[in-house]
């Protein structure tokens, strides 16, 4: 039988009429010790996968552009020459802002320049899946109008925009890694030192969906060949076909693009990595949050195992 008034509250349970015996020390000593040293491992590992997470970052670059009008093919043997810069612009025939934007692309020089004009928007009829690419997982960008130069500078907004001819003739940028590109009897020839991708963008004049105006070098079309792949057949792909051809040698990745203006929107930077982090994936720290709440729980429990050991030992020795 049980004498209750033997029995220690709970605030005074470690003042027991029998000590806690050497193996019961020993005992929740361990217990402690595992409990530590899964919380140390969980933390560990968490934090070895932020480490690895950083290290698979790929920065992809865009190291030479070349280029073919559709009136070279008629000679035998077409040979690609090198812009001084590529202009990729992004817009929508929905956009009002884009109508100034595209004016001034049109008095661009394009015997000394590439210019790609993108419609990334499905809402637009002369939508192309292959620029939306670019535009969301290439250069994540975020606003239409926007421009960007040589695949690492960027002017957002009509305002940026304006800044165009004067960001041209700032920002040079070297083009080198095509050794020979041409095109004879609708087959494509070319080869490079490198092991980067030729992806290969067709543009051609399109009409506005609501101005009576064209859009002179819409990207309609897309394709890719890797750097082991010397010639390529593109016959049918050119039939019928009056534009441009652009090429780009280009190192695969995420693009980290950089202001251009000189009237910078702000200081936020839509193009670091956190942006492509799930807002769940930056504040879900549930292993960690759970070791804590079992430390917890198992603290608040610890008296309560101590004068449960203590009960059956007085009952034990009451019994005999």
């Amino acid at each position: 039988m049980i004498h209750w008034s033997r029995v220690p509250l709970l605030n005074t349970c470690l003042a027991l009429t029998k000590p806690i015996t050497r193996h019961n020390s020993m005992l929740f000593v361990m217990l402690w010790m595992l409990v530590l040293c899964s919380f140390n491992s969980i933390v560990t590992v968490q934090g070895q996968e932020q480490v690895n997470s950083d290290q698979e970052t790929i920065f992809g670059h865009t190291i030479d552009v070349m280029v073919i009008d559709s009136e070279c093919l008629e000679e035998q043997i077409c040979h690609a020459w090198r812009p001084l810069q590529l202009i990729e612009y992004y817009g929508a025939d929905w956009c009002e802002p884009c109508l100034d934007v595209e004016i001034s692309i049109e008095n661009i020089d394009t015997t000394k320049y590439a210019i790609i004009q993108h419609h990334p928007s499905v809402l637009d009829y002369s939508y192309l899946n292959y620029s939306n690419q670019r535009y969301e997982t290439d250069f994540r960008l975020i606003f239409i109008p926007s421009l960007v130069i040589d695949g690492e500078g960027l002017l957002t907004g009509t305002k940026q925009a304006t800044e165009l001819n004067q960001s041209l003739s700032k920002n040079q940028t070297e083009f080198l890694g095509i050794d020979e590109l041409n095109i004879a009897n609708s087959v494509l020839n070319w080869n490079t030192s490198t092991n980067h991708t030729l992806k290969i963008w067709k543009t051609e004049s399109i009409s506005h969906e609501f101005d009576s105006r064209n859009l002179s070098h819409l990207a309609v079309d897309y394709m890719q060949i890797n750097h082991n792949q010397s010639q390529l057949n593109l016959t049918g792909w050119l039939d019928n076909w009056t534009g441009r051809l652009i090429f780009t040698l280009e190192s695969d990745g995420i693009r980290m693009l950089n202001s251009l203006s000189q009237n910078p929107t702000g200081d936020m930077d839509f193009n670091t990595e956190e942006e492509t982090v799930a807002i769940l994936s930056k504040t879900d720290d549930s292993p960690k949050l759970a070791i804590m709440v079992f430390i917890a729980l198992f603290v608040a429990l610890l008296p309560a195992l101590i004068m449960w050991k203590g009960l059956q030992s007085i009952d034990s020795d009451e019994s005999e």
